[in-house]
């Protein structure tokens, strides 16, 4: 087994026959327009913001803006699938010709820097007509039929990020045998130029052709950072996204970027127990985020993290990271995670964001390790609501504050009740809260709950 764990992964079919993109989720077009600006708020990036209705407009306007959250915008998800056909390579009569485009091929290679351990699979190498992948031993963890069988590497090419498919090779097959490298082939020659693309690699069955896959039949290994094509068709060259982080710690936090990814480590201490819990998440899957419009209600950002499965990720990744640490009963195991969000730092919405009021994906929340209120609590909400933890779950909302409910029964401390059942506060900034524990500040308000 790898390990490290992902939050991010490619999970949709991405096989050459149909070549379904990483993420070709669509929101469905809805009426709804707060700021009236003619955009609807399900593809407004500022949606109570009219002078705002893609994120390219922050650059020239400072802008306020208040989200609603007690009405519920429903979103239907949809699939767009890009048809791409692989590229062969034909033998070229004139040997001048095929010298030079291999030379300007090898001598382009990008390389996978630093912060992998020997036990992680990863593309190593990848150029305009190549991609070269580690296959670690013990990792991935490669499905029953096809241990000890013959695999291929299968390397895909996608705008970034996780745009269309573009193009797509193989290696020759081999047997899994200790570690591993393979190296597919592949043609970006026809690739448009001054766009952003990456390379996905798959491990497929060696018996088999990318026609023949689907979903099940393919093991994700990684993903590289985007890259462009030159007007050669054979050099190609990094090409950062405007949105990708810098390397970032504090006492308690560590975040550096390697090849495709974010390296992500936190530190805290349950029950007088110190524990640490590291992982990666893509960067695509960051940037995805970023993209998204905001128009959403507060609850919806929980359903958006199940739908899309990275609450389940994350949860899976702490459950697991609890009981590595030694928190393996059921309470104890809800406290580390608590402790874990309480971790993160309060950062408010004009530092980090721009905006008096945005809320954040909970992918954006990790990555950035940090947020207000709001986005602490729809992530933990999210991670508790999630398998295998499996909790019952509202978003409890004082004046000018948002915090999670649990559900329970005569529990000590705090609770409100919403349908019947009660449902107990936990406070997700600053750390020591415990289930039920309420600041003071909030003792004789009022509150909304949303269920979620």
């Amino acid at each position: 087994m790898e390990r490290r764990r992902f939050l991010g992964a490619v999970a949709v079919a991405t096989t050459a026959a149909g070549c379904t993109s990483g993420d070709s989720s669509e929101s469905e077009t809805t009426t709804q327009d707060s700021d009236d600006d003619g955009v609807p708020d399900s593809e407004d990036y500022a949606p109570d913001d009219p002078d705002v209705q893609e994120k390219s407009d922050l650059s020239t306007t400072t802008t306020k803006r208040t989200v609603e959250t007690t009405t519920a915008t429903t979103t239907t998800a949809t699939t767009a699938t890009t048809t791409t056909t692989a590229t062969t390579t034909t033998a070229t009569t004139i040997e001048e010709e095929a010298t030079t485009d291999a030379a300007l091929a090898d001598a382009n290679t990008l390389t996978a820097g630093d912060g992998w351990e020997d036990g992680e699979s990863h593309v190593t190498a990848y150029s305009s007509r190549s991609v070269t992948a580690r296959v670690a031993p013990g990792g991935p963890d490669v499905p029953a039929d096809l241990d000890g069988s013959s695999v291929k590497l299968l390397a895909f090419a996608y705008r970034y990020p996780r745009g269309e498919g573009v193009a797509y090779g193989t290696s020759d097959p081999v047997t899994l045998d200790g570690a591993t490298e393979l190296t597919a082939s592949v043609d970006l020659s026809d690739a448009e130029t001054g766009e952003r693309h990456h390379y996905l690699a798959f491990l497929m069955p060696g018996d088999a052709t990318p026609q023949e896959v689907d979903s099940d039949d393919l093991v994700f290994l990684h993903e590289t950072d985007p890259f462009e094509l030159d007007d050669d068709g054979a050099t190609i060259g990094r090409s950062p996204h405007p949105d990708e982080l810098d390397d970032d710690s504090d006492d308690n936090y560590e975040r550096k970027a390697i090849e495709g990814a974010y390296n992500l480590s936190f530190e805290g201490s349950t029950q007088g127990e110190s524990w640490s819990v590291s992982f990666y998440v893509y960067k695509s899957s960051y940037l995805q985020a970023v993209a998204e419009p905001r128009g959403r209600s507060r609850p919806e950002y929980v359903s958006h993290a199940q739908q899309e499965g990275f609450a389940d990720e994350l949860a899976g990744i702490l459950s697991e990271d609890a009981e590595g640490n030694g928190f393996t009963d059921k309470r104890t195991k809800v406290e580390f995670v608590i402790d874990f969000v309480q971790n993160l730092p309060y950062v408010p919405d004009d530092v980090s964001k721009g905006f008096d009021d945005y809320t954040k994906f909970i992918t954006e929340t990790i990555t950035e390790a940090g947020g207000d209120c709001e986005d602490t609590a729809i992530m933990l909400a999210a991670v508790l609501q999630a398998e295998p933890f499996g909790y019952d779950t509202v978003l409890i909302q004082p004046p000018g504050h948002m915090a999670v409910g649990i559900y329970g029964e005569d529990l000590p401390g705090v609770y409100w009740e919403h349908d019947g059942r009660r449902y107990y506060y936990i406070e997700t900034t600053g750390s020591g809260w415990g289930i039920g524990d309420l600041p003071e500040t909030y003792e004789d308000e009022e509150a909304y709950v949303h269920q979620v």
